[in-house]
């Protein structure tokens, strides 16, 4: 089991490592152009992701510590 959640693991890092730069792009792109990539709207994404951690309180706080703290971590 313990090699099946270190694989896991290894893959979702992975696959953050890929997808990160993709993000920072999106929103140069979004930035410079006024205009979403493929149509998404990435700062408006992750605007909503932030307010519904601001709505949520201190979990809202918690929670995303730590989904801070495990992405440092990996």
């Amino acid at each position: 089991m313990k090699e099946v959640l270190k694989s896991l693991r290894e893959w979702l890092g992975g696959l953050i490592d890929i997808l990160t730069p993709f993000v920072a792009i999106g929103v140069l792109v979004e930035v410079l152009f006024g205009q979403g990539v493929f149509g998404v709207s990435i700062i408006e994404n992750l605007t909503g992701v932030f307010n519904t951690f601001s709505t949520n309180g201190f979990a809202g706080l918690l929670a995303l510590l730590v989904l801070l703290f495990v992405y440092k971590n990996k």
